[in-house]
């Protein structure tokens, strides 16, 4: 008896001592519940803690900011920048012959403490006076020390010592949704301030050979171009340049060129007033099935020599073909052709680089020893004009394709498209009230991003007597419709 009564009592004992058990476990998870929800909330800053800052940052990078007033004589009377841009140094109204003197307004973030400045090229490249306005109120004149087209940058300086500076970040290391902040002047409202986050990263806009943008959600307006976009640091991850906008305000897609990129050719800029990049001489594109079937490669990375540029170029003197697929470059895997593009760029005028490449099936490898990438200059822009086939049943003179340099020129809405150079009086394209300077973006339901792709809408009409052109003139899109002969 005693014994049974025993085993009761043990047996007890041991169910009071699991159920303490389990209690204090489940209290312990329970706590560790419990702060881990506490340090979440802890870490999550205030409205105050926000706006703090928000302030903190623009007690930091103001100062750094910079006005920049412009002028210049107009040197073309062909095109006119469209009104409500005042950061563009303008061009004469049609028909105006003569320089004329232009204004216009943009901005800049000094770099250093002896007064070198970055901005966008579009604002400065042929500005004939240039004046900069600090926060504190002091101007002074600039000189331009060097532009680059190619990624619309420019150096200005002025001569003072002891200046406030803003440091420039890490643009690689920005994420998609952090904050950042641009700073500049809007409409000429100087030391202006706005908030978003990083809509998208290395955004190519097909503008360029360089486009590698930060996409942003911060306000950016006319006159902000050339300011810094900034992060929550205080460092410089972007050079604000440009928006998307149906109306000629901010829609809430801005572009900046990436720190990373400014700083390279801030670098070379200040050295000796320009860049050069290097230079294989190949037109490249992007590995497709089709295309790797066509060459006989088995991959689905690489970059497709297209064809070779005129002369003999570095690839050329290498041996190089068209149809070799370059898969390696300088000991680096090549993915894309705009990877391959920007690598042989960042790398210094007659560098010996190891190529590998497939030609026919067949892995071979060579050594190209790099040229200098050939500059933009006007003779490029006249190469782009055309003798658009099916034009003449339209009117149209002359007919040019919109390059980068001229997407930014006139800020077109919509960066592409063919620029009218001229009309025949009494035409079809006369009488629709189409005019010189108009840039054509679609005609009826096709789009038109260049001259070629205006005369293959224009071959594919079969006997229309209307037709329907979306066209872009002074800041405004429109549609126009031409009655045919």
């Amino acid at each position: 008896m005693d014994s049974k009564i025993s085993r009761v009592l043990r047996l007890r004992t041991l169910a009071v001592i699991v159920a303490v058990g389990l209690a204090a476990g489940l209290g312990y998870v329970a706590s560790r519940v419990v702060s881990a929800q506490q340090t979440q909330q802890a870490q999550l800053p205030s409205p105050g803690d926000l706006s703090r800052a928000f302030i903190n940052v623009a007690k930091q990078v103001k100062p750094a900011v910079v006005n920049i007033d412009v002028v210049e004589k107009a040197r073309r009377s062909s095109l006119r920048v469209p009104e409500g841009f005042p950061q563009i140094p303008g061009f004469p109204p049609f028909g105006e012959q003569g320089p004329r003197r232009q204004r216009g307004t943009g901005s800049g973030v000094i770099v250093s403490a002896d007064g070198y400045i970055l901005t966008n090229n579009h604002v400065a490249a042929d500005a004939d006076e240039i004046t900069v306005k600090l926060a504190d109120g002091r101007e002074f004149k600039a000189r331009r020390i060097g532009t680059d087209a190619e990624t619309d940058l420019a150096v200005i300086k002025i001569e003072a010592d002891n200046l406030p500076f803003a440091r420039l970040g890490d643009s690689n290391s920005l994420e998609q949704g952090e904050w950042v902040i641009a700073l500049g002047s809007p409409f000429g409202l100087q030391q202006t301030m706005t908030a978003g986050i990083v809509s998208a990263i290395g955004r190519d806009l097909r503008l360029g050979t360089y486009d590698n943008y930060i996409q942003t959600d911060a306000s950016i307006n006319p006159g902000n171009s050339g300011g810094p976009l900034v992060n929550m640091k205080g460092e410089v991850v972007g050079i604000n340049n440009m928006i998307f906008s149906h109306t000629g305000g901010s829609e809430g897609i801005g572009f900046a060129i990436p720190s990373n990129l400014a700083t390279k050719v801030y670098a070379q800029l200040v050295k000796s007033g320009k860049v050069t990049r290097g230079y294989l001489g190949v037109r490249l594109m992007d590995v497709t099935p089709a295309l790797a079937k066509a060459v006989g490669y088995k991959g689905d990375d690489g970059a497709l020599v297209s064809d070779l540029a005129p002369g003999e170029g570095p690839a050329a003197q290498a041996g190089l073909r068209s149809g070799d697929v370059i898969t390696e470059f300088d000991g680096k895997p090549i993915k894309t052709a705009k990877q391959l593009t920007e690598m042989v760029a960042d790398l210094p005028v007659g560098k010996a680089a190891a190529v590998k490449y497939v030609r026919d099936g067949r892995a071979a490898t060579t050594t190209i020893h790099l040229g200098e990438r050939p500059r933009p200059n006007d003779a490029d822009q006249e190469e782009s004009e055309s003798e658009v086939e099916g034009a003449g049943k339209l009117g149209l003179v002359r007919v040019q394709t919109v390059t980068p340099q001229t997407a930014r020129e006139l800020k077109l809405k919509i960066p592409s498209g063919a620029l009218i150079q001229g009309v025949q009086p009494g035409s079809p394209a006369a009488e629709a009230g189409l005019r010189e300077g108009d840039v054509i973006h679609r005609l009826n339901r096709a789009d038109v991003t260049t001259a070629q792709s205006l005369g293959e809408a224009l071959r594919s009409l079969k006997g229309e007597k209307e037709i329907v052109l979306q066209i872009e003139r002074a800041g405004q899109l429109s549609f126009v419709t031409v009655t045919l002969d």
